[in-house]
């Protein structure tokens, strides 16, 4: 599935469970979703250093899919990545289309430039998506995305590790 982004009007969404999101894309991930997931499996399982410190989510080797997908469902629906959760929608510093994005003020006076994926078929059914949402998501997800580096993962990780096998699923 190819991504297609326009720029966000009071669009609907409902997921189709199609799982196509789930095999045709990187999904970015913070400090604060890899500790949320880390509940279901070690992060040495799901995180890939892309680059030199990008965090990714692991896809499967024989068809590209999130390694969290079995049979169209995220087995982690709970706790799935912040990206994950805003998608259709995307947020961006910056515009990243000729078409500039809805330019949408954060609760802390910045601003963001807001994109719906028209390629998902989900886009259109359903709910009106929820602006204010989407506001405060982007706030959450810039804040992790900044607070974010391998240093203080790897210091997270070592804690991890040396945790009991109860103490990780009580987390």
């Amino acid at each position: 599935m190819k991504e297609v982004l326009s720029p966000f009007e009071d669009h609907r969404f409902e997921c189709v469970m199609c799982g196509e999101c789930c095999c045709s894309r990187s999904i970015p991930l913070t400090c604060e979703d890899i500790k949320r997931i880390s509940r279901y499996r070690d992060p040495k399982d799901f995180v890939v250093i892309f680059g030199e410190r990008k965090l990714v989510l692991d896809r499967r080797e024989w068809d590209s899919g999130c390694v969290f997908l079995r049979d169209g469902m995220c087995t982690i629906q709970e706790d799935k990545p912040l990206v994950c959760r805003l998608y259709p929608i995307c947020v961006s510093d910056y515009p990243l289309t000729k078409e500039e994005g809805k330019n949408i003020e954060l609760d802390d006076g910045s601003s963001a430039f807001v994109y719906v994926d028209v390629s998902c078929k989900g886009v259109g059914r359903g709910k009106l998506v929820d602006l204010e949402e989407i506001r405060r998501d982007a706030l959450v997800l810039r804040n992790e995305v900044f607070a974010t580096d391998l240093e203080a993962l790897i210091g997270w990780y070592i804690d991890y590790e040396e945790e009991e096998p109860e103490e990780k699923e009580s987390d």
